[in-house]
């Protein structure tokens, strides 16, 4: 979950948003994929972060009983790796491209742990390794076009991040987002409220709309993640919208 403290409460964005709205900015990018790459490469992007239902899990809860942001430090040095074996096994089934980028951005998220300090990690992400490698021999593509979809997919992971966790700075002043697929940095700032907008421009239309959906918790503790789970179940949605404008 992305959380964030909010005059009322808490600010929860499910992860599965966040994805939504990366899919929404990969969509639009100005890129020339055949279709056979394109459509997992989109399903890639919309799902990375699915694999669990956040509310349900009680590592999204703090010891105080507060809901948990997913950059949080966790209590225990081992990695949670139930949502990940959850997110390959959902990738692996729908097609070989989505297990390779999926399981790209795997390696990409685990990339600052140092091997040895969990071993069921380290034995993850070798056999991922390994995966990955039949996966490149199987579909007939290298490593370096591999290497170009999955910055496609992190750029879009990346920028969507900032627009929900609000990293974007205010006044115009720029930031990077990340390197795209070209190997180019783009950067992004507001030209007004709520309207984006990216240098070099990387999108196919002038101006589009994105969106994520949110909630506002007004409870600020929790005794169990099944009360977590039951308010944020009768708490109403709400969407926030962004102009994308060159």
């Amino acid at each position: 979950m992305i959380v964030a403290s909010h005059q009322k409460g808490w600010k929860i964005i499910n992860q599965r948003s966040h994805g939504l709205l990366a899919a929404m900015l990969a969509y639009q990018y100005d890129i020339d994929l055949p279709n056979d790459i394109i459509v997992p490469t989109l399903i890639t992007i919309a799902e990375h972060d699915d694999g669990i239902a956040e509310t349900k899990e009680n590592k999204n809860l703090t010891d105080a009983g507060a809901p948990k942001h997913f950059l949080a430090p966790g209590g225990s040095k081992k990695t949670d790796l139930k949502q990940h074996y959850n997110v390959m096994e959902i990738a692996t089934s729908k097609s070989q491209l989505n297990a390779l980028l999926t399981s790209m951005h795997m390696n990409f998220i685990f990339s600052g742990k140092k091997p040895g300090d969990d071993k069921e990690l380290d034995t993850f992400l070798k056999d991922q390794a390994k995966n990955r490698k039949l996966i490149l021999n199987h579909l007939e593509i290298d490593q370096e076009y591999a290497e170009r979809l999955y910055r496609f997919v992190e750029w879009c992971d990346a920028f969507s991040l900032l627009i929900c966790m609000d990293k974007i700075q205010p006044e115009g002043r720029k930031m990077e987002i990340s390197e795209n697929p070209d190997g180019i940095l783009n950067q992004t700032f507001y030209k007004s409220e709520n309207v984006i907008s990216v240098e070099p421009w990387p999108f196919k239309t002038k101006t589009f709309k994105v969106f994520y959906e949110y909630k506002i918790i007004e409870q600020l503790e929790f005794k169990s993640i099944e009360e977590f789970d039951a308010v944020c179940s009768n708490t109403k949605v709400r969407r926030q919208e962004f102009v994308l404008s060159k």
